[in-house]
């Protein structure tokens, strides 16, 4: 039933007709093992019981089939979420669930909009536990086999075998795959981190100094704390657009590497840059070679650059709280009057990052004929490049003066860094024997990929209101030497992934190169603030044109093993749960960090340790839904 259940559900559309999984055979590869290895768990915990106990057998019986009904309701209650809400069931709906606040239109209409997906998740769920319980009514003799030592230690193996495909997944992928029973049961284990009110003040009035030096903010509310009105008065380019809008696309390349790019923290000498045609058009707009990501891998970037959000400090946003409510940019520049359209060159259902993208685009375009049922190979960085210019042009035949926004994630340049663009910019004859060459080769076509998208554009009558902003996902490292102490931490090799911004002068100013700190969460502030919206938000970042306190200004960036905090062309780096760990250097040099006392940087002896508590909080704020109000 369980199979049934899940091959049901992965077939399925969601309320808008979108497709839950857009490989169902990828999802099903994960999910079937991990969903019958918590069976078996189950099957060897009730057998190892009734083995050792068989004159119990009568009641050991009765408590796993009820238990067994249990985890059908739970498991349909899980999927039904998904398909209905795009949520994971969580301990917080459970108590929903029992509360009159499950009667509202919230709730119901997408039930009564898909009748018969209702249908069918209720029909598996009552089947199946008439199915189990039909042995144990009135008068029914139970047949019971006799159980021996084999029997538990066979499900146990089934059970860890169950395990071994999880393990070669990212993170947040296992997250999304997990059983229901087996999701709540991690969430229950987490003991929280209490706040009396006093820490609560205390951590609240800290980060929202941080958010706010000037102190020019209104905090509007208490139950979303860090909620606030933006302050425009020292963004010169503030309300510069609200007439008249211009079109934004956003490149996000996949593993952008600032050391690598023209317009970087390490430029290569004259001539032998491998991105000319973005280097072109960084002379045209202002860059950022200080610019971090908000973390990574790809999911933390996705969450960062459209919420202008911190991440999870332990988890991922886009796994663990994807009923989280939030504020996105093209959520509100859909509500200013703009079209949205999001382009994927990988597969953004395997990250969870369409149930985000769904709430938040008009368009969405990443699947390539034959990845049904198998999401194998992508999409290359020059078919990506060719479906963006076939949808703007389809937009300007419909509605061309309706302003537009574009994210463009590509994914030619993801690890193992293969080429699968034959371009004639590209030498695909050469072998590219090291990481680094590899990767050189995948850089050099995306830049040519983007270039002929840049060169269609200037062709536009709206190219003299058209922002250009491209950034990187994340960094990765090639041929770098490793400190084995802090690998896989937020190091200028995985996070340092310069910007640039090209837009009207009237928006962006002059070209110039912009040292300062900057990273992901800047950039919904700056778009907003050149909208001169003032609605209230949560954000992390400043506009990057705010010129209140620059030496003052500081960027963060989370994963799973640290946290990394830059200001003033240095870099703090702290192991994730423990402050004592830590190791501050000059950032940005190009080459192996140098490990520096904290009294030869800007951070204080106990930086570390607000670092790590201001993360928690936040952290803290988001487990409860207390981002916006």
């Amino acid at each position: 039933m369980t199979v049934i259940a899940l091959v049901a559900h992965d077939i399925g559309h969601d309320p808008a007709g979108h497709p839950l999984q857009v490989s169902v055979g990828n999802a099903l590869m994960l999910q079937l093992p991990l969903y019958l290895s918590a069976l078996a768990l189950l099957l060897a915990l009730w057998s190892a019981v009734a083995w050792q106990w068989p004159r119990r057998r009568a009641i050991v019986d009765a408590m796993c089939v009820l238990l067994c009904v249990v985890i059908v309701w739970l498991t349909q209650l899980d999927l039904g979420m998904q398909r209905f809400r795009g949520e994971r069931i969580a301990l917080a709906h459970l108590r929903l669930y029992g509360s009159g606040q499950v009667i509202n239109s919230d709730w119901i209409l997408p039930l009564l909009d898909m009748p018969g997906a209702l249908a069918m998740l209720l029909g598996l769920a009552v089947g199946t536990s008439v199915w189990l319980l039909w042995p144990w009514r009135p008068g029914a003799v139970v047949a019971r086999t006799p159980i021996s030592a084999r029997i538990p230690m066979l499900w146990m193996g089934v059970a860890v075998a169950g395990q071994l495909p999880g393990r070669i997944a990212f993170d947040h992928q296992r997250v999304m795959a997990l059983s229901p029973a087996e999701s709540l049961v991690r969430e229950a284990m987490i003991t929280p981190r209490v706040y009396t009110a006093a820490d609560e003040r205390a951590a609240r009035d800290d980060l929202r100094q941080w958010l706010d030096p000037v102190g020019q903010s209104r905090w509007p509310s208490e139950q979303a704390p860090l909620w606030h009105t933006p302050d425009w008065s020292t963004v010169p380019q503030a309300g510069a657009a609200a007439a008249s809008p211009p079109d934004i696309l956003l490149f996000t390349v996949e593993s952008l590497r600032g050391h690598d790019v023209g317009w970087g923290f390490a430029p290569r000498p004259a001539g032998q840059s491998v991105t000319p045609h973005l280097d072109s058009l960084a002379r045209e707009a202002v860059t950022f070679p200080h610019w971090i990501a908000g973390g990574e891998p790809s999911p933390r970037g996705f969450i960062t650059l459209h919420t202008g959000m911190w991440e999870h400090g332990t988890g991922f946003i886009i796994a663990n709280y994807p009923e989280l409510r939030v504020d996105a940019l093209p959520q509100r520049l859909r509500t200013a009057g703009y079209h949205t359209m999001a382009i994927w060159g990988g597969n953004p259902s395997f990250d969870n990052q369409l149930t985000w993208a769904r709430r938040w685009y008009d368009e969405l375009d990443f699947e390539r004929p034959g990845n049904q049922l198998f999401y194998f190979r992508t999409r290359s960085d020059r078919e990506v490049m060719d479906h963006l210019m076939q949808r703007v042009a389809a937009h300007d035949a419909t509605k061309p003066r309706q302003p537009f926004f574009a994210y463009v994630a590509s994914n030619g340049t993801h690890t193992p860094y293969t080429l699968e663009d034959p371009a004639p910019e590209v030498d695909t004859a050469t072998a590219a024997t090291t990481r680094q060459a590899r990767y050189d080769r995948v850089l050099r076509n995306v830049d040519a990929q983007i270039g002929r998208v840049i060169a269609a554009l200037r062709n536009r009558p709206r190219w003299r209101n058209t922002v250009v902003i491209v950034v990187g996902d994340h960094a990765d490292r090639t041929d770098e030497a490793d400190d084995r102490q802090w690998t896989g931490t937020p190091t200028d090799a995985l996070v340092g992934t310069a910007a640039l911004i090209y837009g009207p002068r009237a928006l962006v100013g002059p070209p110039r190169v912009n040292p300062m700190t900057a990273s992901h969460v800047d950039l919904l502030p700056t778009v907003w603030a050149w909208l001169g919206d003032t609605a209230a938000f949560t954000t992390m970042g400043r506009s990057v044109f705010d010129t209140a306190n620059i030496s003052a200004r500081a960027a963060v960036s989370i994963n799973s093993r640290g946290v990394r905090l830059d200001r003033g062309g240095y870099s703090l780096l702290v192991a994730r749960e423990d402050p004592s760990r830590f190791r501050a250097w000059r950032a940005f040099t190009g080459e192996q960090p140098v490990p520096l006392p904290l009294s030869a940087t800007p951070f204080a002896s106990d930086t570390p340790r607000q670092l790590l508590e201001r993360v928690r909080y936040w952290s803290h704020l988001v487990e409860r839904d207390r981002v916006r109000p």
